[in-house]
């Protein structure tokens, strides 16, 4: 947009000024009609323009003015068009519009508007102001948008009108004059917008040619007529307009989409779903029939037939028919590499194929993860000589790739659970598949149970689970001791190896300066004597000096590898080497040995060894391992192809996008060796065909319960025999294979456990109970009477402590009713305090900072302090502080890295070595808020279509991306510290600590007494709980003399000789009421308002009666909008007025208290 010379000689405070005095004057003549946004930004007007309501309404009735009348009644409808599109939109020979009574026809008001209309009365008119950075308004046009709730607006006459009031404010930046009025007006003015309505074609109201003509992905355009909105059964229809038409094109191929299946349009589309035609679902499933029946005479198909043929799942194909005709549910135990996964399903669709198409199957099959479900719908796509998205497709969070057509479904636990919020019964599906249910996530357990429930419902419902060869028996008696039928697997022999043969065979050396060795005796000892009894001791030194001598041989099974000399090893590994015994008695063996890794990788690569080339899969715990070594390998020449190409690296793990992950199953060309390395998700369910060795780290990451921070967190642990023996059976899948485990034989025959504990017995419990409430099915039970159905159900303690922390989170009332904001917090996939940060976050416009504190606590802080400089690291960390909290000195740090990380990757390790920390703990924290982001972006509180890997590839290069790609309006709030303190409370409300000063000591000075300030030793420190507490040395506030308010909130709380708190930050009262989930209680005490938390340990007295009333109603006000976010997901809570007047008075409160 060109400046004129004025404008670019005026300055920019002159011209915020005068844009404050015109908003000033626009507030005192619309009142809440006019909202400003982002103040000197975005301004906007709700209009009722009851003469456009009165004119678009009668000319509807008319049948409208531009059409030819006699043309109009005489059109026949489109029969297409009525089953769910037409290709051929306007230019079709018939109408395209609803008989009164169909089931399609949407209703007077089908766009989710409800914020933007105080009342039911009429169509709401908007404008919206915006003043883009460095515009110098008045001497500059602003932009202008004029937006609509009513439906009879052509989108083609907004434009005209956006475009007219445009052209207004153009003119008058030319005489320099504020316009914003003047657009007001001249909406309101008839006579003005009249004529602007009867040019009903924008050039830009539709779509260019080249999206128009894209052969493969069919756009469906936004129109009023509902056309777009289809049923999960039939997501896009490919209609043919004419009989003839419908005959010349029978053999062309299904149209397949990639919908951004966002849970906001899943909520839509549940909301207003409605029957499939039965006759279009028996045309649908008549083609699906003749096409299987031609394709099987197609000499590609009978090859794939063939191989289908070698599984031995093949060999089972008519026991499981059979049984499924007379038996309501089957298990299916079969080893890895039988073809349960891939076969089942196409058994049985196979069947309904060749019978009538009113019997047709419709399967849903569930996969643990993403990568399982994408890879095993492909392969068997692959196996039916189909493209992906036909009759077979997948569905996972965020991705769909299906059609009308398809008839087999893989997709995760997590999507048939979000599905069944809206779809009770499973209209539609004759098969629900529930694979590798042997994993006993809390999902599957879940769905087990639901699905137990809807099988009483629907008689017709056949159910399959499918597990590996473990507690087959338990599953088949929680359904009734329902049939088994067990598979035996198709693997080759593979060769065991343990951490001793490891270690022999690469010939490996532990150096001094290693960080996988032990630490030095002489900390053990010191370490080992304070733990040790008298008597222990009396004995070591016995020991030591040979006396006891005999004691040293006697090794105990139960006595792990670790806590023996090396004389006690010799004992227990008879025969083994002694060099190698020496080495595991100075390795630490609780950490992945990365070194150990690149040796054996060398030691495979090299060839000194007969077995087969192939490629090399290796478990490791995390991400964090996968970067590590990934960066080691690139620094080994051998491994970074600098000079020739002999290995390919591949990284594999959940975080990954589809694509990516589908690059393993790559083969690589002769003489080229491919290593991935894999997080667990490669142990069950994905196949990668060409894998020989396999390196086993022997830990995983495992959901636990961590009671110092009262949350769910992922921590290292070993894995069990039957995680071993999965991974082992990788190996063997098209030839010989060999396993290294990097743990020893005996840890393997005497420390692992058999199988993993279910994870519903072992993490908290409060997003299942969220994920009860949210199903209608169980929203009238008690929590207690539906857990205690699962399959293996969880302590009664578990359950309460859970309920408890939903109830002071505010997300349950304590008759186990559903709160707005457990509404919410059921569909975020993290810790529910983690969630009330994301969404107060977004909802107050402080995103980025809450999301950094949100990532921090998810996983943990970046501060690290070395045992030798520990006063030293605390000092630095005390530069950072702010606002009494240790949480806000974590902010300002990680904005220095994201600075830092802009000048290079020099200059970030500078920072992270100067001010003591972890860059890795850094770069976890910015990939965790990318998450986040994604997952608010899922559920419809900040834009959609937000991908973390996406935002890592456009915006990342100075740090993690988040505040470019969710924008500013999203953090106008991200400077204000004490919102942002405000936000804390939100979250770990009730870990709320009272700071209790001492009696006053007064000093005299020559200007009379002074009250002395206290020392920090002096101040007292209480929960409600616990008693005294004491503040950890590595806090900020650890040497705070005075808090300006005398309440802290803290996150994690240590319990060793005295309870300590690890990380605090000072809250006012006002954020404890409005934002924790206490229940808050008014009461008049000596003519004084005293407001109390809960029972009354929190309380304190309102300023006056108004500001008590103002608090209690401004709580019960931001429910309110949570629920109207219920209704309609997609609305801005900040931009509707009755919102934005809500929570800028939350702001304000906050703020200036």
């Amino acid at each position: 947009m060109q400046i004129s010379a004025t404008a670019a000689e005026a300055s920019q405070e002159e011209c915020l000024e005068q844009r404050q005095e015109e908003a000033f004057a626009l507030r005192s003549i619309y009142g809440e009609k006019f909202v400003e946004r982002i103040k000197n930004r975005v301004w906007t007007f709700s209009l009722e323009l009851d003469y456009l309501a009165n004119r678009l309404s009668k000319s509807k009735q008319k049948g409208g003015c531009t059409r030819d009348t006699a043309k109009q009644t005489s059109k026949e409808i489109c029969k297409f068009y009525l089953q769910g599109g037409c290709r051929f939109g306007s230019k079709c020979r018939f109408g395209h519009e609803f008989p009164p009574n169909h089931p399609l026809k949407p209703a007077r008001n089908s766009v989710d508007d409800s914020h933007l209309r105080p009342n039911n009365d009429g169509p709401i008119y908007e404008l919206e102001v915006r003043f883009p950075e460095e515009n110098k308004y008045p001497l500059q046009a602003p932009l202008v948008a004029f937006y609509s709730t009513n439906e009879n607006l052509p989108l083609a006459c907004r434009l005209h009108i956006a475009e007219f009031l445009f052209g207004k404010a153009l003119i008058a930046a030319e005489s320099n004059e504020p316009v914003v009025y003047t657009l007001v007006t001249c909406l309101e003015d008839e006579s003005e917008i009249s004529d602007l309505l009867k040019n009903t074609h924008h050039k830009y109201s539709v779509l260019p040619v080249s999206l128009l003509a894209t052969p493969l992905v069919k756009l469906q355009t936004e129109s009023t007529s509902g056309s777009n909105q289809m049923s999960e059964a039939s997501a896009v229809s490919e209609p043919q307009e004419e009989e003839e038409v419908a005959e010349e094109e029978e053999d062309e191929p299904e149209q397949v989409v990639v919908e951004n299946e966002s849970y906001v349009n899943l909520k839509k589309k549940l909301s207003k779903k409605y029957d499939v035609q039965a006759k279009s679902l028996y045309n649908e499933n008549v083609k699906i029939c003749t096409q299987f029946r031609l394709k099987k005479a197609s000499r590609h198909f009978q090859s794939m037939l063939y191989e289908r043929q070698k599984l031995p799942a093949w060999q089972e194909r008519e026991t499981i028919l059979d049984l499924l005709k007379s038996h309501q549910v089957l298990v299916v135990s079969g080893m890895t590499g039988c073809g349960k996964t891939t076969q089942i399903p196409q058994f049985i669709l196979d069947a309904s194929l060749q019978g009538s198409p009113t019997r047709v199957a419709n399967i849903i099959c569930t996969q643990p993860r993403r990568i399982s479900a994408i890879s095993v719908a492909e392969r068997v796509a692959k196996e039916r000589t189909e493209r992906i998205g036909l009759t077979v497709g997948y569905q996972i969070r965020l991705e769909s790739v299906k059609s009308s057509a398809t008839r087999l479904l893989y997709c995760t636990t997590g999507v048939l659970l979000r599905r069944l919020e809206g779809d009770l019964t499973l209209q539609g599906i004759t098969h629900v598949i529930v694979d590798e249910v042997h994993e006993r996530t809390e999902e599957s357990d879940f769905l087990l149970l639901v699905l137990k429930d809807i099988m009483v419902q629907r008689p017709d419902l056949r159910i399959i689970l499918m597990s590996a060869t473990l507690n087959a028996e338990l599953f088949s008696q929680y359904f009734h001791s329902c049939p088994i039928i067990n598979i035996p697997g198709r693997t080759f022999p593979v060769d065991q190896f343990f951490l001793e043969d490891v270690i022999a065979m690469t010939r490996y050396v532990l150096e001094d300066s290693s960080p996988y060795r032990r630490k030095t005796k002489q900390e053990n000892k010191q370490n080992g004597r304070q733990k040790r009894t008298a008597f222990e001791e009396v004995e070591e030194d016995l020991r030591r000096a040979g006396i006891l001598e005999g004691t040293d041989t006697v090794v105990r099974d139960s006595d792990p590898d670790q806590k023996l000399t090396l004389k006690q090893l010799l004992t227990r590994y008879k025969g083994v080497n002694k060099t190698v015994l020496k080495t595991m008695s100075v390795m630490d063996l609780d950490k992945v040995n990365l070194e150990l890794i690149e040796a054996l990788l060398e030691w495979i690569v090299g060839g000194r060894h007969s077995y087969p080339p192939g490629a090399v899969l290796i478990f490791l715990p995390g991400l964090a391992e996968i970067k590590m070594l990934y960066e080691q390998l690139q620094s080994n020449a051998l491994f970074n192809n600098r000079h020739s190409k002999r290995c390919v690296v591949y990284p594999l793990h959940s975080s990954l996008s589809s694509e990516e992950q589908q690059s393993v199953f790559l083969r690589p060309p002769a003489g080229v060796i491919k290593i991935i390395i894999s997080t667990n998700i490669a142990e069950t369910s994905v196949t990668i065909d060409d894998v020989v060795y396999v390196i086993d780290s022997g830990k995983m990451k495992e959901k636990r319960y961590d009671p110092s921070k009262g949350m769910e967190s992922l921590e290292d642990t070993f894995v069990s025999k039957a995680n071993a023996l999965q991974r082992k059976g990788r190996a063997g899948r098209v030839a010989s294979g060999v396993c290294f485990h990097l743990f020893s034989s005996h840890h393997y025959n005497h420390q692992l456990i058999k199988q993993q504990l279910p994870e519903i017995q072992r993490v908290p419990l409060e997003q299942l109970c969220l994920r009860i409430k949210i199903l209608e099915m169980f929203s009238a039970q008690s929590l207690h009477s539906v857990l205690s159905r699962l399959i293996e159900p969880p302590r009664t303690e578990s359950l309460r402590a859970s309920k408890l922390r939903l109830q002071d989170l505010g997300a349950l009332t304590p008759d186990e009713k559903l709160t707005p904001l457990g509404y919410h917090l059921a569909s975020l996939p993290v810790d529910v305090r983690i969630g009330k940060l994301m969404l107060f976050g977004t909802i107050f416009r402080c995103l980025d900072p809450a999301l950094t504190i949100a990532a921090s606590l998810a996983f943990k802080s970046p501060f690290v302090s070395p045992w030798d400089k520990r006063e030293e690291a605390n000092k630095k960390k005390l530069e950072f502080a702010v606002g009494n909290s240790d949480y806000l000195a974590l902010l300002q740090a990680y904005k220095g890295w994201r600075l830092s990380i802009k000048e290079g990757s020099q200059a970030s390790y500078n920072y992270c070595r100067e001010n003591f920390l972890s860059g890795r703990v850094l770069q976890e924290i910015a990939s965790l808020k990318r998450q986040f982001t994604e997952l608010l972006s899922d559920i419809g509180f900040v834009k959609e279509g937000l991908r973390a890997r996406d935002i890592e590839k456009k915006w990342s290069q100075g740090g993690d991306g988040v505040l470019d790609a969710t924008g500013e309006e999203a953090n106008s709030n991200a400077e204000n510290i004490k919102l942002i303190s405000a936000m804390l409370c939100a979250a770990l409300y009730p870990n709320v600590v009272q700071v209790k000063k001492p009696e006053g000591k007064y000093q005299k000075t020559s200007t009379g007494v002074v009250k002395m300030q206290p020392k920090a030793e002096e101040l007292k420190f209480v929960t409600k709980n616990d008693g005294y507490v004491h503040i950890h040395p590595s806090s900020v506030n650890y040497q705070t003399r005075h808090f300006d308010s005398p309440y802290l909130v803290y996150h994690e709380k240590i319990k060793t000789s005295r309870v300590f708190i690890r990380d605090c930050s000072m809250v006012s009262v006002y954020p404890l009421v409005l934002l924790g989930g206490g229940q808050v209680h008014m009461q008049l005490q000596k003519g004084e308002f005293v407001i109390s938390l809960d029972d009354g340990w929190i309380r304190f007295v309102a300023a006056s009666h108004q500001v008590a009333e103002l608090v209690k109603e401004l709580r019960c006000e931001l429910d309110q909008l949570l629920q109207d976010k219920i209704k309609n997901p997609s609305m801005d809570l900040c931009m509707c007025p009755r919102g934005s007047r809500i929570i800028g008075m939350i702001v304000k409160l906050v703020t200036t208290q």
